[in-house]
């Protein structure tokens, strides 16, 4: 089983250009099953699609999907034409799927989790969860992440993952702490764009992987990906991990391999490049 997080940036490129051709020709190349989004505006249809583009992404590869709205709106009423979102790709059936609001924050975007059960061809159903928390304060992603767990323990006892740009860093990814660079802006709130290098890592910054990693949840690329590679890739910062696959400690022992998936540099259909993980299912026995 092949995995893939990816945000999408709103189905545009750094350039703002049109990227629903670009997106689809990197996931394919990935050769993923299982496909978690982010930045995912549904029913827009881009240029290119002569319908939604989530729509005209997963027909274009095969594959079933299921998209979970974050924010709320009047339950008689139909999708808003530029819902926000996640979005879930699976090149097996989803039985059932449910979109969960995470706890607002006031000031901040609300975020939600995306739960998807899906027919492995094992025969076993598994759960892919599909999450973007705040992207200004740690915070607030950690009130979204205790929100988050609420609805991930119901699968404690069974193999799940939890992906998604979660906009945290992890302090594995920094020689030492004191070493660690400062976020990007839209990271953290006191951060300093003017001056990238002025702020440098502080305890506070890596609480949230921190906090998934007590839970019980491997990060994937922390576990068997080669160090040094970063997942956001927007201009004027150098690569930061931000994007992540947390398995349940159940589902660990099928992991083979996990890689962040490189495109030729200023030819990135986003400003985020994908994760990717590999599982062997037989290794669970």
């Amino acid at each position: 089983m092949r995995v893939l997080t990816y945000n999408i940036h709103g189905w545009r490129t750094m350039a703002g250009l049109p990227n629903l051709d670009a997106v689809a020709q990197v996931i394919a190349a990935t050769g993923a099953d299982l496909v978690g989004l982010n930045e995912v505006f549904y029913p827009r249809v881009v240029e290119g699609a002569g319908e939604a583009a989530l729509e005209a992404l997963a027909a274009r590869l095969g594959m079933d999907w299921v998209f979970g709205p974050c924010l709320r709106w009047p339950a008689q009423d139909s999708l808003p034409a530029d819902a926000y979102g996640n979005a879930l790709l699976s090149r097996w059936p989803i039985l059932a799927s449910a979109a969960h609001h995470l706890t607002p924050v006031p000031g901040k975007e609300q975020r939600g989790l995306l739960e998807a059960r899906i027919a492995l061809p094992t025969g076993s159903p598994f759960t892919a969860y599909v999450t973007h928390l705040d992207h200004t304060d740690e915070e607030a992603r950690l009130v979204q992440l205790r929100a988050l767990r609420t609805w991930t323990v119901r699968d404690r006892n069974r193999p799940h993952l939890i992906m998604g740009d979660f906009n945290a860093i992890a302090s594995r990814d920094f020689a030492t702490r004191v070493a660690a660079p400062a976020q990007p802006a839209h990271l953290s709130e006191t951060s300093n764009v003017e001056a990238p290098n002025a702020r440098q890592g502080h305890e506070d910054d890596f609480k949230v992987i921190a906090q998934m990693e007590k839970a019980g949840y491997i990060d994937a690329y922390g576990r068997v990906g080669a160090p040094g590679s970063g997942s956001f890739c927007g201009p004027g910062f150098p690569p930061y991990r931000i994007d992540y696959i947390f398995l349940s400690e159940s589902l660990a022992p099928a992991l083979t391999a996990a890689q962040i998936w490189q495109e030729p540099p200023g030819e990135e259909a986003s400003d985020h490049r994908p994760v990717l993980a590999e599982f062997d299912l037989s290794r669970l026995g």
